[in-house]
C-alpha cells in the first residue's frame, strides 16, 4: 500500500476532491481554514491524506507547519498538487516548492468548469512540459475528470518520476550550487532533496536549521557572506529575494500556458459585501432574514402543531396504559418523562433545520469569508485575530467544532481568547430554549432572536476589550485571507452540512436528553425516602431549592429553573426537556414573566457551555487554571448581564 498526499492552497477544492475520491463526507466550506487536521481515506487500495491548505512551505500558521512536517518526514509516494485553475499563478508558487522535494507529483487542475465563465483557457500539455508533471483537468464539485485522475494516479505510482526543479537567476544559482556541493548538506535527514535544503539554509529557515546538527564555522561563514552579497545585489533580504524568484517563475509558467479572453465587466457584489459603509448593515440584514425565516416563519408555523402532536401521544399512552393495567410509574416515565421531555426538544427540529440549511448556504457560496474579512479590523481592536470570526460563525451550529477551529489562529493569546468567547455565540443546542421562550412570551416578535445573537456579539466585544486593556504585550497582527469566488451552493455539500448538524441534534435527543428526561421524571416523582410524592416535595425540588436562591436577583429563583440549568451542563437542549417535565410548557407563564424569561435566556446564552464544549476548551487551552478562569468569567459575566437585562426589561415594560 502506497501513500498519496493531497496538498494545495486553502479553498482550492482539496476536501471536495478528497470526498469524491474516497466517498467520505469530510466537512467542506467555501472559506479557508476548514481542514485543520489531516484527513485520511482509501483510494484504489492506497492511503490518501487531505492535508491542511497552505500557500507556502515556509510555514507561519499551525496548519502550514502540519502540512510541511508531514511532507518532509513521511515522504508520501505521490503528491497531488490541487491547483485552482482560475488562480494559476498564485497556485504555482506552491508548486515550485513542492517540486524541490523530489517526490513524484501530479497536478490536479481543479475548477475547470469556472474557466469558461472567467474567459480563461489553459494548455494542460504545455503546463506538464514546463513542470515535468502529469496534469489532469477536472472539476471536483461537478465530478468531472475524476476517472482520468484515478488513471494518472495509477501510472504515477507505477512509474514514479520526480518533477522538474525551477531555476532561479544565475546570480542566485551559483550560491545554491556551492551549498549543495558542501559535505555539510549530506547530513540532512534521509530523503530530503538537496536543492530544497540548500535554499532553506540560504534563507535562514529556523525550522529547518533547528533540525540540523550545528554547521562547521567555515560553512556558516560562507552562508553569512552569501546572504550579505545577495542582499547587496538585490537590495532586499534573502527570504524576500527567493519569494520574488518563485513568483517570477510562477508568472512565467502561467503566462506561457494560460489564455485570457476579454469579457464584459459585470457588477461585483463585493462592492456591497465588503464596502466600508455597506458591509455590516448587509450582514445584519442577512442574519435578520435567516432568523426570521427559521425562528419566525417556520417556527411559528410548526411549533404549535408538533406540541399538539406530542401532547396527543402522551395522552394516548396514559389511556392505553390504564386500559392495559400498566403501573403508573412506567406509564409516567414514558408519557410524562420521555415523550414530554424528548418531544419538547424535537418540536424545534424544523426551525433548526432551516437555520442550519441557510447558514450552510452562506458558507458554501463564499459569503462567510467576507464576514471574516470585514470583521478583521474590529477583531484586532479587541485583541482577537480576524480569523476569530470563523469559530464565532461555526459556533452558531455547535461550540465544539467552533472551539477546535480556533487552531488556525497563529498567536497563543488570540487563540485562547477566541476559545473563551466562542461559547457566547448561541449554538444550535441553545436555540430550542430561546425558541420556547419566544413562542410563549414574545409571539410574533421574531426580531428578538437576532437581538439575542447581537447580545452574544456584545459579550465577545466586551470580553475582548477588557482582555486587550489588561494585556501589556498586545498582538496587533493582521492575517492573510483569500476571498473565495462566489459560487452556486452545491446541493450535496449543503445537504451534508445540514444533515450532519441536525442529525447531531436529533442524536442528542435520542440519547442524552432521553436519559436525562427519565432521570428528571424519577427525581421529580420521589422523595429521599423513595416514596412517590408530588413534584414540590421531590428530591429534585429539594436539590433545586439549595441553589435557586442564587437566581432570585435574576427573576427565576424557583427550583424548576435551577435544576434545568444543572441538566443543561450535559446538553443545553436538556433545559427544554427538564422544564417540560417539571413545569409543563403550557404553564411557563405561571413561573416566568417576560422580563425573567429574557433574563433566563441571557444567562443560558452567556454562561459556561455544555460538558462537551468544556472538554474542547480544556483541550485547546491546555491548562486547568485557564479553563477554570474561562468558566468563572463566562458564568460571572452571564449573571451580571442577566441581572441587567431583567432590570432594563422591567423599566421598559
Amino acid at each position: 500500500m502506497q501513500t498519496i498526499a493531497l496538498i494545495g492552497n486553502p479553498n482550492c477544492g482539496k476536501t471536495t476532491l478528497f470526498n469524491m475520491l474516497t466517498g467520505t463526507t469530510a466537512y467542506v466550506g467555501n472559506w479557508p481554514g476548514v481542514t485543520v487536521e489531516k484527513k485520511e481515506g482509501m483510494v484504489g487500495g492506497n492511503r490518501i491524506l487531505d492535508l491542511p491548505g497552505i500557500y507556502s512551505l515556509s510555514p507561519y500558521s499551525p496548519e502550514e507547519k502540519l502540512s510541511r512536517r508531514y511532507l518532509l518526514d513521511q515522504q508520501p509516494d505521490l503528491i497531488i498538487d490541487v491547483i485552482d485553475a482560475t488562480n494559476l499563478e498564485r497556485s504555482l508558487y506552491l508548486t515550485t516548492q513542492l517540486a524541490e522535494l523530489g517526490r513524484p507529483m501530479l497536478l490536479a487542475l481543479n475548477m475547470e468548469d469556472l474557466l469558461q465563465k472567467e474567459g480563461i483557457s489553459i494548455d494542460a500539455k504545455r503546463l506538464g512540459q514546463l513542470t515535468g508533471c502529469p496534469v489532469v483537468q477536472l472539476s471536483a464539485s461537478k465530478g468531472t475528470g475524476i476517472d482520468t485522475l484515478l488513471t494518472e494516479i495509477e501510472h504515477a505510482l507505477a512509474e514514479p518520476k520526480a518533477p522538474l526543479c525551477p531555476l532561479f537567476s544565475n546570480f542566485i544559482e551559483r550560491y545554491i550550487s556551492h551549498i549543495i556541493a558542501d559535505d555539510y548538506l549530506h547530513l540532512i535527514p534521509s530523503g530530503r532533496q538537496m536543492r530544497w535544503a540548500a535554499i532553506k539554509l540560504l534563507e535562514g529557515d529556523d525550522l529547518f536549521i533547528s533540525s540540523m546538527p550545528p554547521a562547521p564555522q567555515t560553512f556558516q561563514n560562507y552562508l553569512d557572506l552569501s546572504r550579505k552579497e545577495l542582499m547587496v545585489h538585490f537590495d532586499d533580504d534573502v527570504e524576500a529575494i527567493i519569494i520574488d524568484q518563485r513568483y517570477k517563475i510562477a508568472e512565467h509558467i502561467a503566462k506561457d500556458c494560460q489564455i485570457r479572453e476579454m469579457t464584459a465587466k459585470q457588477f461585483n457584489f463585493d462592492t456591497l459585501a465588503t464596502g466600508k459603509y455597506t458591509a455590516l448593515p448587509l450582514f445584519a440584514l442577512i442574519m435578520g432574514a435567516v432568523f426570521y425565516l427559521s425562528i419566525g416563519l417556520v417556527g411559528g408555523f410548526t411549533t404549535g402543531i408538533l406540541e399538539s402532536l406530542f401532547a396527543f401521544l402522551a395522552d394516548q399512552v396514559h389511556v392505553l396504559s390504564d386500559q392495559a393495567g400498566v403501573h403508573p410509574l412506567l406509564s409516567g416515565i414514558l408519557a410524562d418523562g420521555i415523550i414530554a421531555g424528548v418531544g419538547a426538544v424535537l418540536t424545534f427540529v424544523p426551525q433548526l433545520f432551516v437555520l442550519f440549511f441557510l447558514l450552510s448556504i452562506l458558507e458554501d457560496c463564499g459569503y462567510m469569508a467576507r464576514i471574516a474579512f470585514i470583521m478583521d479590523r474590529l477583531m484586532r481592536s479587541m485583541g482577537l485575530s480576524g480569523k476569530s470570526i470563523i469559530p464565532l460563525v461555526i459556533g452558531t451550529g455547535c461550540s465544539v467544532p467552533a472551539i477546535m477551529s480556533s487552531r488556525t489562529i497563529e498567536h497563543q493569546k488570540q487563540r485562547e481568547l477566541t476559545v473563551i468567547v466562542t461559547p457566547f455565540i448561541p449554538c444550535g443546542a441553545k436555540m430550542p430554549v430561546f425558541a420556547l421562550m419566544l413562542t410563549y412570551f414574545f409571539p410574533g416578535r421574531w426580531y428578538i432572536a437576532p437581538l439575542i445573537y447581537l447580545l452574544g456579539i456584545l459579550a465577545v466585544i466586551v470580553t475582548g476589550l477588557l482582555a486587550r486593556a489588561l494585556d501589556r504585550h498586545k498582538e496587533t497582527n493582521a492575517f492573510i485571507l483569500e476571498l473565495p469566488r462566489y459560487q452556486k451552493p452545491g446541493g450535496r455539500n449543503v445537504w451534508l452540512q445540514t444533515k450532519e448538524r441536525i442529525m447531531g441534534f436529533i442524536q442528542k435527543a435520542g440519547t442524552i436528553i432521553l436519559l436525562s428526561s427519565v432521570v428528571i421524571y424519577l427525581l421529580s416523582s420521589y422523595s429521599f425516602k423513595l416514596q412517590m410524592v408530588g413534584a414540590d416535595k421531590s428530591m429534585l425540588a429539594s436539590l433545586g431549592r439549595v441553589i435557586s436562591v442564587l437566581f432570585v436577583p435574576l427573576g427565576f429563583g424557583f427550583w424548576q429553573a435551577s435544576v434545568a440549568l444543572l441538566t443543561g451542563i450535559a446538553a443545553k437542549e436538556s433545559i427544554v426537556s427538564t422544564l417540560s417535565v417539571t413545569v409543563g410548557t403550557a404553564a411557563l407563564s405561571d413561573f416566568f414573566t417576560p422580563a425573567s424569561a429574557l433574563s433566563y435566556m441571557t444567562f443560558i446564552l452567556l454562561s459556561s457551555p455544555c460538558i462537551a464544549a468544556i472538554s474542547a476548551m480544556f483541550k485547546e487551552l491546555g491548562s486547568k487554571r485557564k479553563l477554570l478562569f474561562a468558566i468563572l468569567w463566562q458564568t460571572g459575566f452571564a449573571y451580571l448581564m442577566a441581572m441587567a437585562v431583567r432590570f432594563i426589561a422591567m423599566i421598559l415594560s
